[in-house]
Order: structure tokens, then sequence, then C-alpha cells
């Protein structure tokens, strides 16, 4: 029995049916999957439920237009790494611009070539599968991802916060447990986080997973201190569940430090530090001070946030 192909998928949206037919054809006949949508609406929603390869969007779509339509995929972290070509009559560089400040990775102007839309495809999956965009374990957003977004937002000029979580104790729980169950240890953070998103504000924080326990979410600076406090307490609960009934009543665990002495280790707790955004802040200088919130709150060794040099739990 022959091997099914798996045919790249391609959403695009525009409003102009002809141009959706063009689209379907010339895509179809390149040897495409297609799924066509006719407004941003709907191309969010497709995106969201399908997960394509690729994205073209015309950015004056009706109702929720081209620039939001990217905004909100970006900000999801379902579809926060999905590539994004513009496909725009707009002869303006300014507009182009906007897009690519807004998250597109390519644009073609209207009316186009029909090779060279598919060459501009086919180029643009080519160099993301070359690029790791999504951690393996827990299908978060990685480093690329995550530092693309604090620019963008940035960019924008709207205050947000950054908030860097570390699990304490981690390196004993894996010595203790074998890799596999700290591997629950980390997706169980990658769900919470999950989940603070959707609870606290759903279109408007992303998280992302630099690797290891260590995660990002960026969120409105009016949520942070509540969000980091609920994400604390969450994971302290839950955690409990992945120790063996006789750790988890005696409240510790019995094992070696790094310089080989036995001793009692506590159960593992959260650590979050965090870092309200500044216009004239770059990428690295938010990451380093988010780091070093990260670390002051470590020093706890206890379940502990800190933002901006105050510890609030």
């Amino acid at each position: 029995m022959s091997e099914e192909v798996h045919l790249p998928t391609v959403l695009f949206a525009d409003d102009d049916p002809h141009i959706r037919t063009l689209l379907s054809d010339t895509l179809t006949q390149a040897g495409f999957a297609v799924l066509a949508a006719e407004d941003g609406l709907s191309l969010i929603r497709i995106a969201q439920e399908q997960l394509p390869d690729i994205i073209l969007v015309d950015l004056m779509l009706p109702g929720v237009d081209g620039y939001e339509a990217i905004r909100q995929l970006r900000n999801d972290t379902r579809t926060a790494h999905l590539p994004i070509i513009i496909v725009t009559a707009r002869a303006n560089p300014s507009d182009v611009v906007i897009g690519f400040d807004t998250g597109a990775d390519d644009y073609i102007t209207k009316p186009f070539n029909e090779a060279e839309l598919v060459a501009r495809i086919r180029s643009l999956l080519r160099r993301i599968t070359k690029r790791p965009v999504r951690n393996p374990l827990t299908g978060l957003p990685g480093n690329v991802l995550i530092g693309e977004e604090i620019r963008y937002r940035l960019q924008r000029g709207e205050p947000f916060t950054l908030l860097y979580t570390d699990i304490n104790e981690f390196k004993a729980f894996n010595d203790k447990y074998g890799f596999a169950r700290g591997d629950q240890v980390i997706r169980l953070v990658a769900e919470l986080c999950e989940q603070a998103q959707q609870f606290f504000a759903p279109h408007a924080i992303f998280v992302g997973h630099i690797g290891g326990d260590d995660f990002v979410l960026l969120c409105p600076s009016t949520v942070a201190a509540d969000l980091a406090r609920w994400l604390v307490d969450q994971f302290e609960q839950a955690a409990l569940s992945l120790y063996d009934e006789e750790d988890r009543q005696r409240g510790y665990l019995v094992g070696y430090d790094r310089a080989g002495n036995l001793r009692h280790i506590p159960l593992a707790t959260m650590a979050v530090g965090g870092v309200s955004s500044r216009l004239d802040a770059t990428v690295d200088e938010l990451s380093r001070e988010a780091a070093a919130m990260k670390h002051a709150a470590k020093v706890f060794g206890t379940s502990a946030v800190i933002i901006d040099h105050v510890r609030l739990r």
C-alpha cells in the first residue's frame, strides 16, 4: 500500500469571489490543498480549527481587516507560528511596512503573477521548515516567536508585562522520578499557562516556551499580578499529583544536593519574575530584566512572584 502524500495546506482570505476562484485554481494546480475565507473573522476561525501550513491575507477585508486578522493570529498560541503572506492591491510602501510590523512574513501585490505567488509560497514554506518555531514537547511558540512578539508589542507602544516562570527544585524531581515524569511537569506548566491565557485575557496574552521548565507570558500590565499569583497557586496544587504518595505525604524528597550531601528537598513550587514594558526598551533589555526578577523570586526557595522589584507573593 502506498503512503498518503501530505499536501501543504494554504488558507487564504479575499472578499472578491473571482479572486477566490483564481487563487483556488492556481494553488490546486500547483499541488496545494486549499482553504478559502471571504472575510477576516472566517480566516481566523478556519486557521484556529484547521491549522494550515501557510496563510495568504488580503489587507482590505470586510469587518476585521487584514491587519487585525494578522494581529489576532499572531496573538493566539495555536496560530502564532504560521507563516503569513500579504496579498494586497495597496501600492503605498507604508501599508506593507505596517503589515510586516503586524506580523506578516512576506507580501505580493495585485494583480499578482501566478508563478511568482506559488514561488513565494514554496520559498517561505522552505524557510519556515528549516526554522524551529515551536517547542516539540509543548507545541508552544519557541524563542524565535517569543522575540518577535516582544518586538511587535514594543513597536505598538501598548503597555504590557513580561512574565518569566521557573520551577524550583525541578532538577531534584527529575533526578528522583526520571525525565518522563519531568516532562509531565513541563506539560502541566504549559497547560496552566494556556488556561491563564483563556481565563484572564484570551486575545491579549501570549504564551511561549523558552525550553526546559522556563516559560514566558506577555500580558496586559493590568492583569499581570493576578495572573502570576494564579499561576503559582494552581501549580502548587496540581504538582502534588505528580509525586509518589510517600513523598507527597512526607512533604519533601530525600536526595543529594550538588555537593553530594544527603538532604531534604522541598516539593516543587513556581517562581515568577516580571518586568513592565518601556517605550525605550529593547527585546534584549526586557528579557534580561525579567530573568533578573525571576532569579530574585527563586531566592526565596518557595512559591514567589516578583514584578518590577516588588514581591507580590
